[in-house]
């Protein structure tokens, strides 16, 4: 006589509060948290129609925080490679979604600047940014939220100081 088969229960996720011994590895914590809001911004996008990688919305972002920022300085500011940088502002011009002027004060550099269908294209992604950051602050106080973002800024500062 074969045994049933027993139905494969769900672990739920620990926490420093369900076990006590992971307080010290904020890591995987926030780990999981990048991994999941990547995956809802993926979502988010392909629900709303707009195709581009997040890499490229990203390179939106700072041209939009940074009017007339450079290819370089993106680069220098996220940590990333310049060659990829480049290719990711090569691309967002082709889709029309940006443009190169030259550089008011160095002549071999230029700035980038979105353009009319670029801008449109971010007042999308910002309505569905808007709205998983709203699903994921679910439940949480402004308390909570500013603690979060004074902690994780700290985090990053440690890990970005000189003194690694």
């Amino acid at each position: 006589m074969s045994k049933p088969m027993e139905t494969p229960t769900k672990t739920p996720t620990e926490t420093p509060t369900t076990n006590p011994a992971n307080a010290h590895v904020p890591g995987e914590t926030l780990h999981r948290l990048v991994h999941a809001f990547k995956r809802a911004m993926r979502e988010g996008l392909q629900d709303a129609d707009m195709p581009l990688p997040i890499s490229q919305m990203r390179t939106l972002k700072w041209i939009i925080k940074s009017p007339g920022v450079t290819a370089q300085q993106i680069a220098t500011r996220t940590g990333q490679d310049k060659g990829r940088i480049t290719r990711l502002v090569k691309e967002l011009e082709e889709n029309g979604l940006i443009e190169r002027r030259p550089h008011p004060e160095d002549g071999r550099s230029q700035t980038l600047h979105l353009t009319p269908k670029g801008d449109a294209l971010m007042e999308e992604y910002r309505a569905v940014e808007a709205k998983i950051r709203t699903r994921m602050a679910t439940g949480l106080s402004q308390k909570q939220i500013t603690d979060f973002n004074e902690i994780a800024s700290l985090m990053a500062d440690n890990l970005e100081s000189e003194n690694r």
